[in-house]
Order: C-alpha cells, then structure tokens, then sequence
C-alpha cells in the first residue's frame, strides 16, 4: 500500500579578533597550490610535548613530511607550527555595501577571508588564556552551542591544552535539551554562537543549569561583557601555561539523539580520535591519499557529530588542509562555487540531489541532448573500468567537456573525491558520481566508534560497490548471532560487533546502558562495542549494512522485515522526496511517501496552480508513483 502525503541561513560574519590576526590572507586557488602525498604511516616519531619557542617543523614531523600525535592537543598545536603558513578555515564576508559604487559580479557576490594555521595557534592560546581566566581547569567540561565557526574548534583546541573536555550541541536544538545536557554533563562554562541564542540561553536554561557559572557569545558587540571577541583581544601577550592531556584522558562528550529514552553522553578520549584518524591515514595507498596538505573541503556536516569532527576537522588539521565553513544549506551551492573544494564530506543526500537533478534534465531534454548526456555517461564508465579505446577516448574528451565538466562544476570543479557516511549511499548514486569522474568513498561507524569502522578507498582493489568498504588500521569487526551471542560463519548476516582503540569508554554516569552495548570481544580482553546494526562480512573482508536490529518487525504472515532497504530502493526515484515503510503485525508493508512536486510537475506538464492536495488523488501521479516503485523495487523479496 502506498500513502502519498501533500507537504513535507544564517550567515555568520568573521569575528576581527584580534591584532595579530586582523590581517587575513586571500589565499592562491588551490589549482595554484602545491601537492604533498600523504601515505600510510604509524605512530612513531617522540611527540613530547614542548613549548612553540623550542619546536619546528622538523620535531613534529615524520620523514615523510606526516605530523605525528598522540592526542588532539599535540594535533592542534603541532599541526599550527608544521604548517604554519597554510590556510585552514575560510570563512564567508559579504560585500560591503558603498552608494553608487557599482561593483562586478565577484565582488557583489562576497568573499571567503582565510585565517592560517599560524593565527589559529595564536587563537587558541589567547582562547586558553579566557578559559582559565574563567575558572576552568583540569577535567572540566565547556558547552558549545554553535554552528561550524573557527571559534568552535579554537576552543575545543584550547580546552584540550587545558585537559578539559567539550559537550558540543546543535543551534537547532531546543532548550530543554540544552538544558538536559549541560545538566548530565556537569558543564562548567557555555559558549554560543549567536546573541539570539545567547540570550534563549541566559532566559530558559542558565536559570536551571546550576554547574554552568560563565556564558560568553561569539557573535555579541565588543562593548557587551559576554563578548568572546572582547576576551580573546584581553589575552593577548598573556602565556597561560598548558596543562597536557594524556591519551587515556576525556575530549569529550558527544549526545547521541537515540530513538527512545534521555540523551546518552558518548565519552570519548583522545585515543579514540588520534586512533581512529591514524587508522584512515592506513588505509591511504601512495601516492594519492585522502588528504592532503592542498585540499581544501566545505565544511557544512556538524562538526558537533563525530562524522564532520573526525573525518573532517581532525583529518584536514593533522594534514594541514584547508575547509571553507559553509553559511547552510540554502547557500551550499553558492558556497561550493566560491569554496571549489577538492574533498567533500556529506551524506547521500547532497549527491542524490544532484544526481535527481541530472536525471530530470533528462528527462525534460530533448532527444538530441538525453543522446548526449548519456553518451557522456556512458563513456565516464568506460574510462572508469579502463575500456576507453582511441576512437572512445576522443569522444570522452569531447562529451567531458560538453557535459560532465560542467555537472562537475556544481560541486566547484575541482572535486577529487568525495566522502559518504551518515547513511547507506545507493549504488545508482556511486555509480553515477563515478561516470562524472568524482569517485566516492562511502563509510560506516557510529557516535560511539570514534566513528569510523570501514571505509571504502578510491583505489584498485578498496572499493566493492554495495558495501561500505573494509575495516580500517585496527579496528576489528566480527559478526554476532545476536540470539547466541557467538560469531556467525563468513558471509552470515548478524550483528555487526568491533574492538579496537576507537571504541569509546562508555556512556557517561549511565554504568547499565553502558553494559548494554559492550561485553568481551573473543580475543578474551578487548572490549567488544554492538551496534546494534545488521550485516556481513564477505570472502574479501568487505563489510555490508543491511539494516537495524530494533527496525526488523514481523509481518502478519511470520515474514520478519527490515524496513531499511525497501526505504532506500523506493526513494531512489527522482519523483519521491522522502519515505517510511512500516507493517508490523499488518498482511503487508505501507509506504509512506512525501512525492518531489516539482519533478512530478516537469514529467508530467502539471501546472503550478494545481494544488498538492487535488494532485494526492491524481491517477497520472498515482500511476506514476506505482511505476517508479516496481522499477526500484523489483529485486525486493516477494512479500517486502
């Protein structure tokens, strides 16, 4: 059964901190740029930490130009003085407004101003200096409500020289749950990112947060005593001494949303990190690598979820890379043109939509034009698989340029890969990211693994489409039979179970949800984290996802059923925007679905004055919405 439903920004500005980092650089475009290939390598360079005055380049690196840590302190500090010169966050400047200046469509469109690895150093002591000066100190934790800022990772860096702890949140979050957190977390300190958050905070949770004694705003006037800005600018020429954190010691904790129950707090040290990031750097094949030293990514996924920290934030400083922070969703586009990253990390959401929107100038085109585009398609997978001949490697070279550059164009054009996580990632989607020449990494892991657990590389031999790659550098998957609790055979489906550093200490104050999730890993010592996830491992040690143990329901006929594939085949129709499927105890599934209007419009010539609501009941939608689920589904098992 189908049930169609009718219906389904804020740019921050640059804080002038300070002085010294007053006067930003407008950094070369990274075509411009120099390239370091950053192979695999393990910890093994002395890494002790000692002041800037008596470190270099040389002491924080290995022979291979790698920076070498062991916790997120050493990252952030010596990641400031091996690349000291390189750009690291941008950060959007909207054109200033002058009378009866006209101006050229670059500069009326804005700029992203560059702060660099050396300016971030200085930031993060002064950002030091304010957190002692309010009273924090060794084990304490500060709450951080904001949006990716240059402000968020300064103080998290700064936290961490003081052995503290971060509890970041989302600006989207409602006060109860800021409250809750701080509450559970024991914060002593918060910072907001916006004044309008600053003030919901000092009204409806500061009057119920008792630990939390000090607030300060990013974004508040200069003249305002909760001004951020105003503090870092005092600590300047101060030297607050740095309080070094040990591996085994708390970075954070991280609120995982959960589907039932209060928040659990995700303990997270810095030997889950440095792990999980020296684990991707493993699975990098020389001499091209995720990150290097010249890429440069859009950072729009939260940083305050561990998939944006680790992979983006952690992974680009601890190669010296660069990210342009994204204003939101609604100028992404904008951003990606402005930005043109060579690394991407998101969810399949962002490539869906261009994929969808591929396909609908498809299919609204000429037949001319559907010709060429998917002769241009074709010949992206030929040159993928390595069958591009003479006479098919010239019309690549043409159809490339007519075509594919310019769907590569939307992502910035100068795209060498992207990442994927958060969600499974359709095949169709990698497929067609690979016919347009940006091959996709798709990985798996959660909150609670640091996350990474696999991950898939754009190398020979890394890559098997349908799963999510393989387990990283010392992480160690096993499948469980979730009745019996014991390994199942090679290539069974059961729960998908790991060990190794990346796992996290547990839930924070909550022993009993904590032993829930881990018992002893059959090594008979390491502690083996349940994900709750169901999937399999295959002959070559690629792992799959193939849905959630507490998703399975049973049909009225004894069938059980996981919702999640049939979820994902139905919405990889251009014409449906979102879906739930359900049918516990019922004779059959029901699918919820949300359809694309717009799309359905265009296909079908509907005009725009006609409502949603006539169009639910619409035969031609109706039919439509039936084809596109028979397409999708048909290699669904009977009764799903």
């Amino acid at each position: 059964m189908t049930l169609l439903a009718s219906s389904s920004r804020a740019a921050s500005r640059f804080a002038r901190v300070a002085s010294a980092a007053s006067s930003k650089k407008n950094f070369p475009s990274i075509a411009a740029a120099g390239t370091t290939a950053n192979g695999r390598f393990f910890l093994s360079t002395d890494t002790t930490s000692s002041s800037s005055e008596t470190l270099t380049r040389e002491d924080v690196v290995d022979s291979d130009g790698l920076l070498q840590f062991k916790t997120l302190h050493e990252m952030n500090h010596f990641a400031s003085i091996a690349f000291k010169d390189n750009p690291l966050f941008g950060t959007y400047m909207a054109p200033e407004v002058e009378e009866n200046v006209v101006k050229d469509k670059e500069e009326a469109q804005g700029t992203f101003e560059w702060m660099s690895y050396g300016e971030y150093g200085e930031m993060v002591g002064r950002c030091r200096t304010v957190l002692k000066d309010l009273g924090i100190s060794e084990h304490s934790k500060i709450g951080l409500i904001s949006n990716n800022r240059w402000e968020w990772s300064a103080l998290a860096a700064a936290a961490y020289s003081l052995n503290a702890a971060i509890v970041p949140m989302y600006e989207s979050q409602l006060s109860k749950d800021w409250t809750y957190i701080l509450n559970d977390s024991e914060c002593s300190a918060l910072f907001c990112s916006t004044e309008e958050i600053f003030l919901k905070a000092v009204k409806e949770v500061l009057p119920n947060t008792p630990s939390v004694h000090s607030t300060l705003c990013f974004n508040s006037p200069r003249d305002e005593p909760h001004s951020l800005a105003t503090a870092i600018d005092r600590a300047e020429g101060i030297d607050t001494p740095v309080i070094i954190p040990t591996p085994d010691d708390l970075s954070g904790l991280i609120y995982t949303s959960g589907t039932t129950g209060k928040p659990k707090g995700v303990e997270l040290t810095h030997d889950n990190f440095v792990s999980n990031v020296y684990a991707v750097r493993t699975m990098a094949d020389d001499p091209i690598d995720f990150i290097r030293s010249s890429d440069r990514s859009l950072a729009f996924l939260p940083w305050a979820h561990s998939y944006g920290q680790t992979c983006e934030l952690w992974c680009a400083i601890s190669h010296g890379g660069s990210m342009g922070i994204c204003r939101g969703v609604p100028q992404i586009l904008e951003d990606l043109a402005m930005v043109q990253p060579t690394v991407l990390f998101a969810v399949p959401t962002l490539y869906k939509k261009v994929y969808d929107g591929v396909q609908n100038l498809i299919g609204t085109s000429s037949p001319t034009k559907q010709k060429l585009m998917r002769a241009a398609l074709e010949m992206g997978r030929k040159k993928k698989e390595g069958n591009l001949g003479l006479v098919d490697g010239l019309k690549h070279k043409v159809l490339d340029t007519l075509v594919t550059s310019k769907i590569r164009g939307r992502f910035g054009g100068n795209l060498r890969h992207g990442f994927v996580a958060g969600a499974a990632c359709p095949k169709e989607i990698i497929d067609f990211m690979d016919d347009i020449g940006i091959p996709i990494c798709e990985g798996y892991g959660l909150t609670e693994t640091s996350p990474i657990i696999a991950i898939s590389a754009p190398y020979k031999g890394s890559r098997k489409l349908g799963n999510v790659g393989k387990p990283v550098g010392g992480v160690h998957v096993v499948i469980m039979n979730p009745d019996t609790q014991q390994p199942v055979a090679q290539g069974e489906e059961g729960e998908i179970c790991c060990y190794g550093r990346n796992v996290m200490r547990g839930y924070y104050r909550n022993a009993e949800a904590t032993a829930e999730v881990i018992s002893v890993a059959p090594d008979g010592e390491s502690r083996l984290f349940h994900t709750g996830d169901i999937g399999k491992l295959d002959e070559d040690g690629f792992l799959s996802v193939t849905g959630r143990l507490k998703e399975q329901y049973k049909l009225e006929n004894g069938k059980y059923v996981v919702p999640t594939p049939i979820e994902e085949s139905i919405a990889m129709s251009r014409f449906i925007g979102q879906v739930v499927v359900c049918g516990a105890n019922r004779p059959h599934n029901v699918a919820l679905i949300v359809p694309d209007w717009v799309a359905i419009r265009a296909a079908l010539g509907i005009a725009d004055d006609v409502d949603e609501e006539t169009l639910v009941n619409d035969k031609k939608v109706r039919g439509l919405i039936d084809e596109e689920i028979k397409i999708n589904c048909h290699k669904l098992k009977k009764y799903e």
